[in-house]
């Protein structure tokens, strides 16, 4: 009796292989049908919490296992900017411009061109995000290839979690990747595709579900994230307002900044008695050091104090206080509480701040700071000349170097503004009689207090910290005379 059960079971199995067996694509050349997908879950989402779809499949596509031999990539989701492990469907060929159907390890799928995809490698030291959106470095792969596995190590600042992770577990952000890939880089000759290239189908829309967690989820929420904390001056309770905000960055594992300049190297060069004084790009670097993986300013409104002007121009998110102290369940979406830029006088309007919207997501925002590209650079290559004793920094010999008013301090910020907004070279001087009239023709523009200072330089533009302050916060170059008309 048994013996006929199990002929009747094997009967059964080998019909349900044959009907399975007809669903795979014979396209390309495979000994036998591909197993199953593993699960996975899938990153990319909107910027809104989002609930799980069944209806949609979970996991890798069966062209990535039918086919070894076919490219595996990492390649750009433009919906959120980040690149995600998939495998080189087929090519599509365009006028002037060839794409690629990948289809991605979730089982979605997009056209993407080669500028955007790099080789499917990992390498111990680079930086990813996990699913829990943490950020961590990978520690181990010797496990890769014959177990799919490898080990990714996040630090939150006060312990070390180490998680067995697969490529659909992971994102990598597009800083990352242009900073610290250039060694994955992918030539036409180097792709294979899974089939050769038809005609691109309507395709469903992505998996829209919830990100999955790993072991050792963070329960410090702000771990190795810095707070640079200014008020508006209209603010009626500043003390209570400082407070709160101060009490809900140290409850959600954040870290409070003094200051920009003690996250960044902010030092430059005196000369003629300390009566001139020059910074360089090279003069403002991230401090060695520092704990910190990502930093934004909080504040209760837009103003123009220092604080909030320099991370207007470094592209640095200006935040509301309310994304740490009005929710009752912290988000990491911290785009909804953008704060403006300001009130344009030129634009007769609030003004919205020109911000990555994936600012954070790696490290690289800091590392290499002035290089971030969707900051207003203004002034790039363009240099500068300050007129007058404010603008001018003690040495730091001096014993009065920190005895100084407000308006003083604001003053000795702008030749970093400045700085921040691309340009090559700032000079500040104490007199213009510290600059020849050769000298003098080689700067663009010359910066003074107020247009009572304003003088007729020739060749060179002469303009307000007014101005400066109009440029930034419009996004634009506003003419020069336009406080003076």
């Amino acid at each position: 009796m048994f013996a006929k059960e199990e002929e009747e079971e094997t009967e059964r199995e080998e019909q349900e292989e044959e009907k399975a067996g007809s669903t795979y694509d014979y396209d390309i050349d495979v000994a036998s049908p591909p197993p199953a997908p593993k699960a996975g879950f899938s990153h990319k989402r909107r910027r809104t919490e989002t609930k799980p779809n069944s209806r949609l499949r979970s996991g890798a596509s069966t062209s990535r296992a039918a086919s070894e031999s076919a490219t595996r990539v990492f390649a750009l989701w433009k919906q959120d900017g980040h690149y995600y492990s998939g495998i080189v469907h087929s090519m599509l060929p365009r006028r002037g411009n060839t794409k690629y159907l990948v289809k991605f390890d979730d089982g979605t799928e997009d056209e993407v061109e080669l500028k955007n995809m790099r080789c499917c490698e990992l390498y111990v030291g680079d930086n990813v995000i996990v699913s829990n959106g943490a950020r961590g470095k990978v520690s181990d792969v010797r496990e890769l290839e014959s177990r799919g596995y490898f080990l990714v190590e996040v630090d939150d600042g006060e312990k070390t979690t180490t998680s067995e992770v697969e490529f659909a577990d992971i994102r990598i952000a597009n800083r990352v990747l242009q900073n610290q890939w250039k060694n994955r880089i992918l030539s036409p000759e180097a792709i294979v595709t899974v089939v050769k290239p038809k005609p691109l189908t309507d395709t469903a829309t992505p998996s829209q579900r919830s990100l999955a967690s790993i072991p050792g989820r963070l329960q410090r929420e702000l771990a190795k994230t810095g707070f640079v904390v200014t008020l508006s001056p209209k603010n009626a309770n500043p003390e209570q307002t400082k407070k709160s905000a101060m009490n809900a960055i140290k409850d959600y594992g954040g870290q409070l900044i003094d200051d920009w300049s003690s996250v960044f190297k902010m030092e430059g060069r005196h000369s003629q008695s300390n009566k001139r004084w020059t910074v360089t790009p090279d003069d403002f670097q991230f401090k060695e050091g520092v704990a910190l993986d990502r930093v934004f300013l909080l504040a209760d409104d837009a103003n123009q104090k220092p604080k909030f002007l320099i991370a207007l121009a470094l592209g640095i998110p200006c935040l509301s206080f309310e994304w740490l102290t009005k929710a009752t369940k912290f988000s990491e979406d911290w785009q909804p509480f953008l704060l403006s830029a300001g009130y344009s006088d030129v634009l007769s309007a609030r003004v919205s701040q020109l911000v990555d919207l994936d600012w954070g997501n790696c490290s690289e925002y800091l590392h290499d700071i002035l290089s971030n590209k969707v900051a207003p650079k203004l002034f790039s290559d363009k240099k500068f000349l300050c007129i007058g004793a404010d603008f001018v920094p003690p040495h730091r010999g001096r014993k009065n170097a920190s005895n100084i008013g407000r308006v003083t301090e604001a003053a000795r910020t702008v030749p970093w503004i400045i700085l921040c907004m691309g340009a090559s070279k700032v000079e500040a001087v104490t007199d213009l009689k510290q600059v020849s009239s050769k000298e003098l023709r080689t700067f663009d523009y010359a910066i003074v207090r107020d247009s009572a200072d304003v003088r007729d330089l020739g060749p060179v533009a002469v303009a307000t910290v007014t101005w400066i302050k109009e440029c930034l916060i419009s996004s634009r170059i506003v003419p020069t005379n336009w406080t003076q008309s």
